[in-house]
């Protein structure tokens, strides 16, 4: 069980150009976002765990949770990494 509430940054702005998805903290630096990992993004509210976002997404797509959760894990990883999103508790 993943209780971990993933939360956007308050500085990430996302600029939909051209039907092409780009993320800045910035303003400076731009990187390139695939449309699945912003649709995650936008579910990182705080208020979700991993788990629950599992579950959504399983749902939306007809799969089961333990099919999702492993490529769910890789974005919220790369978001992690790119200081995109953090983690909060309740």
């Amino acid at each position: 069980m993943d209780s971990r509430r993933p939360l956007k940054s308050k500085n990430l702005k996302v600029i939909d150009y051209i039907n092409r998805l780009y993320a800045t903290l910035d303003g400076n630096s731009l990187w390139e976002m695939d449309k699945t990992s912003f649709e995650v993004l936008k579910m990182c509210d705080g208020t979700k765990t991993v788990d629950e976002i599992a579950e959504i997404i399983a749902k939306k797509i007809d799969m089961k949770v333990e099919e999702v959760k492993p490529t769910l894990l890789d974005i919220l990883k790369e978001l992690e990494n790119l200081k995109f999103i953090d983690y909060v508790s309740l």
